[in-house]
């Protein structure tokens, strides 16, 4: 008993968080030039756009189109597909399946490409199949979040 309690006293004192000193971090100023998609899907256009601008700020860099600007955003959708995968009793598509295929640029003052990455995902969002439309828009959503994850991550390098 006495073990248990000492694992579980080591255990508990090794959890911790480690402090981030924001002084240190040299703030970039990015604009966000371009989102390119082919078809015109304006509810996808504007989950992407909010999906990028929310990496953006999240991974400590601040949106501005300015002298200051030192990193401008290119982002080329290569494909997003919605797929209905299951129904409701009514017949009403209830679980959408969703996935994209982008690149992610980045270019300095210069239009020079710094950072390339090729980005794809797949989520699958769950409804109750009765409110006709909106849950397809809440599957685009879904794939935003994943994608402003992902570009949260390559822009923070972890």
């Amino acid at each position: 008993m006495r073990v248990v309690i000492l694992f579980l006293g080591i255990f508990l004192a090794s959890c911790s968080y480690k402090s981030i000193d924001y002084g240190k971090v040299k703030k970039e100023y990015y604009c966000i030039k371009r989102i390119h998609f082919p078809r015109a899907e304006a509810t996808a256009l504007d989950v992407i756009t909010r999906a990028v601008s929310d990496a953006v700020i999240s991974a400590g860099g601040r949106l501005e189109c300015s002298g200051r600007t030192t990193r401008f955003i290119v982002v080329n959708i290569k494909s997003l597909r919605i797929s209905p995968i299951g129904y409701s009793p009514a017949q009403r598509a209830s679980i959408y399946k969703v996935s994209i295929d982008l690149d992610f640029l980045l270019e300095n003052r210069k239009n020079e490409t710094v950072l390339k990455k090729n980005i794809k995902e797949m989520a699958q969002y769950t409804g109750v199949g009765l409110t006709g439309d909106v849950e397809r828009r809440y599957a685009i959503e879904e794939i935003g979040r994943v994608v402003s994850v992902r570009i949260f991550s390559i822009l923070t390098g972890k």
